[in-house]
């Protein structure tokens, strides 16, 4: 069978949107020297009848074109309006024709980078909400393998792939191929379409194992000399050579694999394989296996039970080997040997393919050159709290994207592509450097404030636990603000940031921008939490807050009068930052400089009106509900008061049976995200306010401070303990004892702090 001669780019297919508004760039190849025809058709897709002298419907374009020597020519096909109509595009060529069907017009998104952005649908969970039959028609995704090597491909090139790639356009119906689909890719597109009313595609390009390096194209990195050199310093710079040198390690770590599974198979059925077993040495740069032995007769002497020898064992002396036992041998006492594939001798500059330069631009990119767009949406990955910087990369990405997307020169403001950032988790935090991924978001946040493009951010600080609709909550968040950025002026371009700050005495009033209708709470919360504010010696405390009017907030502490600077969600789990903007974007994490400080720990127990908080109970493990107080002496039943209390929306009451007069509880400090020890500076005592139901004679005691008589007394008390060391107060453990002459009595403690 005669292969057609007309190759489209693979962007260019069937059931394809193209963007609105611009001209579209159609370069591709057929016979050399040859006329090419491109006719386009537009028909209505209720299928109503049209007039033929309608100039709406019909054919719409037609043009010729000679080819090149080498086959190549190229369309510019006329900016169209979005609609709902179908289009058909015919490509002739001498006797080949390629007729694409089914080709929408609309807006076109391009989504690359990480998690969350790479999660499929199959991996993930829909909020039950229903869907419009209407708007999952208007809805398309260009989605090549994840990974990039789909096709022919099954090593990343050194050079861009040339012709049209791997990827095709897929409709909702088509549910198999759907399942490996973006979610949040799909929330994207469908609250888009709810809202525009068009058909909607998105380049579904992000991966989870990459980072930003593997997207920048070499010509960017080379036109960034800054840029160049600090990846040419960092030892992740790929010429040809790095190249081949990465190419050979990648294919002996195959081999090893390969051959160490062979071993391990073979050893389950006593065989044995000198040659494989020195090419696997070899391929880990391991001294060679000895064998000479091997290749000659066993001289071995196994155990006897002569009387002799018996004798010789129970003196301790060395038994010779003899052949008469040896059916008593156990042949599976020594350990199984085992290997790690891992660096070798000659791989000490191995580099992870997460961390290649330019690979998935090579694969994934690359093959979508002269595409027009709307706009990007990129989230970054954990490897990319390494790379120093940050910003140079960014200015990497941009530049690749902007070299290989249409419009590239853009005349009216409306047409600019936009490019819209996802922060970085917090399940990412280093726990040797906690403000790391703070701080890498503050870099993105200051990134977009220099871009001329438009911009916007959306953070996720605020889904901590593990759920299957985190994907989807993060694509309608980014199309809230696609929608603010291109549609209406007055939605959200952005999560909420401070704009301005108005001085009232010691408060201070925060203003914020992309507010949409105005602030709330997070649903089930009634507390603002999670400011803090500082005075001239820059140590930051927990603050007072409130929102004034639905749209600012009023940040206080009453025991400072010069405020120097505000800080909100400031910590390595920010799980207090409970502040959104109605049309459900969390307002950003910030400080309001970067000058030395100490920051306030996570102090979540002080405030006693609440007994679990969302954090890990391990380095390792993943985000969970945890409890705040635990029992560690006699036994209690702690809960929550809303009626009696001293501040805030709740006290602790706790009912208890006291061991040898005494009952303990604590806040428990020894989670990995507590980052105990924690450090309190700027106190020397701890003041917690007690109320005693009973009237009777008890103490109070807590560990490092010492004790104090909690007095007979119906009202609230507040007792004031010195701390007993010198220096900052620092707690890895804070036991609080009742010492009760009762066996059986109860306390509400509420508002600790540290003063």
């Amino acid at each position: 069978m005669q292969k057609n001669s007309i190759v489209l780019p693979s962007w260019m297919g069937n059931k394809a949107v193209f963007q609105q508004g611009v001209n579209v760039r159609v370069k591709a190849k057929a016979a050399p020297t040859a006329t090419v025809t491109l006719e386009i058709t537009k028909d209505p897709t209720d299928g109503r009848r049209v007039s033929k002298l309608d100039t709406d419907y019909g054919v719409i374009f037609s043009r010729e074109y000679t080819t090149g020597s080498k086959g190549e020519f190229e369309f510019e096909i006329p900016a169209y309006s979005a609609s709902l109509d179908t289009y058909t595009f015919t490509f002739k060529c001498m006797s080949d024709q390629v007729v694409l069907n089914d080709i929408r017009c609309g807006d076109v998104w391009v989504f690359l980078g990480s998690d969350y952005l790479s999660v499929p649908m199959k991996d993930a969970n829909a909020p039950k909400m229903p869907l419009k039959r209407n708007i999952m028609n208007n809805l398309r995704f260009f989605a090549p393998v994840r990974s990039g090597l789909g096709g022919e491909l099954t090593e990343y090139p050194f050079e861009p792939v040339e012709g049209p790639g791997a990827g095709e356009w897929t409709k909702v119906t088509e549910t198999a191929k759907m399942a490996e689909v973006s979610s949040s890719a799909f929330a994207f597109a469908y609250n888009m379409s709810d809202q525009v009313n068009y058909p909607i595609g998105v380049i579904d390009l992000a991966y989870d194992d990459s980072t930003i390096i593997n997207w920048i194209s070499p010509g960017a990195m080379d036109d960034l000399e800054a840029l160049k050199d600090m990846v040419y310093e960092s030892g992740l710079y790929i010429d040809k050579d790095k190249y081949d040198e990465l190419m050979g390690i990648d294919n002996r770590r195959a081999e090893a694999a390969r051959l160490e599974k062979e071993l391990e198979e073979a050893r389950k059925h006593g065989d044995f394989d000198f040659e494989k077993e020195k090419r696997l040495a070899k391929l880990k740069g391991l001294p060679e296996p000895k064998t000479e032995e091997a290749d000659k007769p066993a001289e071995l002497d196994f155990p006897s039970t002569s009387k002799e020898e018996e004798v010789k064992k129970q003196e301790g002396k060395d038994v010779p080997i003899s052949a008469s036992s040896a059916s008593k041998l156990e042949f599976n006492i020594l350990p199984e040997t085992t290997y790690k594939v891992d660096k070798s001798k000659d791989d000490s500059n191995f580099i992870a393919k997460r961390f290649r330069m330019s690979i998935l631009y090579n694969t994934k990119l690359y093959p979508l050159s002269g595409m027009a767009v709307r706009g990007f949406c990129f989230s970054p990955n954990a490897g990319e709290l390494k790379f120093e910087r940050y910003d140079l990369y960014l200015m990497g990405l941009l530049a690749t994207l902007a070299s290989t997307f249409e419009p590239r020169e853009v005349y009216n403001d409306e047409l600019m592509p936009s490019m819209l950032f996802a922060t970085m988790h917090p399940k990412n935090v280093d726990f040797d450097n906690p403000y790391s991924v703070l701080e890498f978001n503050e870099n993105i946040q200051a990134f977009t404030k220099i871009l001329t493009m438009p911009s916007g951010l959306v953070s996720l600080h605020d889904m901590l636990l593990p759920d299957r609709t985190i994907s989807f909550t993060l694509g309608t968040r980014l199309s809230t603000i696609a929608l603010g950025l291109h549609f209406s002026p007055k939605m959200s371009k952005s999560s909420p940031e401070v704009s301005e700050v108005e001085i009232a005495g010691n408060k201070r009033i925060l203003k914020f921008s992309n507010l949409s209708d105005g602030l709330k709470l997070v649903e089930g919360e009634t507390e603002l939490r999670g400011f803090a504010v500082c005075g001239p010696d820059r140590i930051f405390k927990p603050a007072m807050a409130r929102i004034l009017y639905g749209m600012c907030v009023m940040v206080w502490r009453d025991d400072i009068e010069e405020v120097e600077g505000i800080t909100y969600g400031f910590t390595p789990i920010p799980h207090d930052a409970v502040l959104r903007n109605v049309a459900d974007l969390p307002v950003m994490p910030f400080r309001f400089d970067r000058d030395a400080a100490y920051f306030a720990p996570d102090l979540s127990f002080t405030e006693c009106d609440r007994l679990e908080f969302v954090g890990k109970r391990t380095r390792e493990s993943n985000f969970e509900v945890l409890d705040i107080y635990r029992t560690f002496k006699g036994n209690g039943v702690i809960s929550t008061d809303i009626n009696t209390k001293a501040t805030g929306a709740a006290s602790l009451h706790i009912r208890y049976e006291t061991d040898k007069s005494l009952y303990g509880f604590e806040p428990v400090l020894d989670y990995a995200s507590v980052f105990a020890p924690v450090n309190i500076y700027g106190a020397d005592k701890i003041v917690i306010n007690v109320f005693n139901p009973e009237q009777r004679r008890k103490r109070l005691i807590c560990s490092g401070f010492g004790d104090a008589e909690i007095k007979q007394s119906l009202a609230w008390q507040k007792i004031v303990i010195p701390y007993e060391d010198e220096g900052p107060i620092s707690l890895s453990e804070l036991k609080i004892m009742i010492e009760d002459p009762d066996r059986i009595g109860e306390i509400y403690i509420d508002s600790i702090s540290f003063e």
